[in-house]
């Protein structure tokens, strides 16, 4: 079973394929949903807008390239903007943009990121000499957001997860095996691994990521 849709797991896609920008259009797609949140992928062609509407949950924006105006928030490439609910959000796209934008249900709440401030994902965690450091942003069954940190060498060993995991490359690059198949995975890359088959993942150089596991 797929928990996340529209995209090939187990396929290296660079960003700028997820969904194409086309001048004077809004794309979006929505790559995955259960009760504890929903996420939908964003292309906005430069100068177009998602007027003011009220947010009814608690809304993460990432931004994976481009640049984004969400309400009086600028946000460039790599960077964050988490939304609380009943705030008055507008979206203004200053270059072509693809944003994930995660909704989450039930009054959920985000550890180890602040609200209503733009910053960068990667600043959030650092990196340890020889060690892999992991920084948990949300933790349920159904779902887990998890900064990770690799120094040179060090990764995650070969092992399977019971949901898909969605890699977000933030920094450096990333040695990734997939039922023994080989991908080198850097910034401005995609990659999927799928629920339920052997992966493994090693620094290539020293490497920051976000990854969502989705399990139902």
């Amino acid at each position: 079973m797929s928990f996340i849709k529209k995209i090939e797991s187990g396929k290296l896609l660079k960003r700028e394929l997820l969904l194409p920008s086309i001048e004077g259009q809004i794309l979006s797609s929505r790559l995955s949903e259960n009760d504890l949140f929903s996420l939908e992928l964003y292309s906005l062609a430069k100068g177009e807008s998602i007027s003011s509407h009220n947010l009814l949950e608690l809304t993460l924006y990432v931004i994976l390239s481009g640049k984004l105006d969400v309400s009086s928030q600028k946000l460039g490439a790599k960077e964050y903007f988490l939304a609380t609910k009943d705030t008055s959000c507008e979206l203004f796209a200053r270059d072509d943009t693809q944003v994930l934008i995660y909704t989450f249900k039930n009054d959920i709440e985000l550890r180890n990121i602040e609200s209503n401030k733009v910053n960068t994902l990667a600043s959030q965690i650092e990196y340890v000499c020889n060690t892999v450091s992991s920084k948990i942003i949300l933790q349920k069954k159904e779902l887990s957001l998890t900064l990770f940190s690799f120094d040179v060498d060090e990764g995650l060993s070969t092992h399977k997860a019971s949901g898909d995991a969605m890699v977000i490359p933030l920094e450096g690059s990333v040695f990734v095996k997939i039922d023994e198949i080989p991908y080198n995975v850097s910034e401005g890359d995609f990659i999927i691994l799928p629920a339920n088959i052997a992966h493994s993942l090693i620094g290539k150089t020293k490497y920051k990521m976000l990854l969502t596991v989705v399990k139902s």
